[in-house]
């Protein structure tokens, strides 16, 4: 066992948000991963697999957590300088992708890079490969689209990177085990307002940033 491991599991049972967006935790039992501020009950240490990203989670076929909702854990930590690379790299892809398009041969030439090397660099500080990154980050761009908005299925699917529709179902029916449709159902129930009828905007911190604090400065002052 790793000793960062042991630490990640004393963080995951108290619910230290001081590691929201550090680290995610894979439940063997059930397939799914999670952030350590989940509300659901613990699971048992020997169920527990800890990653870095949710793209490394996915890699090993878990599922994203509908309570939690890893797409909306705060950013990277801050990372130290071997990781920076990586890091412009993973911000690149990101920027491409929010932007309509993500082609990593651009990403890897904005950097004087081959795309192998490319590859090595985020596969050695990730675990990931560009391409399986890149996947994730266009799949919870698209579970957020339909838990958080009205758009049509078809308009989600090109707007998270997709060139297709039917590419976006399969790859849906393959992560998830969901059609976009039932997720978007699953995810609404609870819900005591129409989505039709209101807009919610979410917006993500980390303690020790006071929110609290933050949000009555600003209501002595609207």
């Amino acid at each position: 066992m790793r000793v960062e491991d042991s630490v990640y599991y004393k963080a995951l049972t108290a619910r230290d948000p001081r590691f929201d967006g550090v680290f995610f935790v894979g439940v063997t039992s059930t397939k799914i991963y999670c952030r350590p501020v989940c509300p659901v009950k613990t699971p048992a240490r020997k169920n527990c697999r800890f990653f870095e990203n949710a793209a490394a989670a996915e890699k090993e076929h878990f599922r994203p957590c509908l309570r939690c909702r890893p797409e909306l854990a705060p950013g990277n930590a801050p990372m130290d300088d071997a990781h920076r690379i990586a890091d412009l790299v993973v911000r690149r892809i990101e920027e491409g992708l929010a932007n309509g398009g993500a082609r990593l041969s651009d990403v890897a030439a904005q950097f004087e890079l081959s795309s192998r090397q490319l590859r090595r660099i985020v596969q050695k500080e990730l675990g990931v490969s560009p391409i399986e990154f890149l996947q994730t980050r266009r799949m919870l761009l698209a579970k957020q689209l339909l838990t958080e908005t009205v758009l049509p299925v078809t308009e989600i699917a090109y707007a998270s990177g997709f060139s297709s529709l039917r590419r976006f179902n399969d790859a849906f029916a393959v992560k998830y085990r969901l059609t976009p449709s039932k997720l978007r159902r699953k995810a609404a129930l609870g819900e005591n307002t129409s989505l039709a009828d209101s807009s919610t905007i979410r917006l993500t911190y980390r303690p020790p940033y006071d929110w609290a604090g933050i949000l009555q400065f600003l209501a002595t002052r609207a």
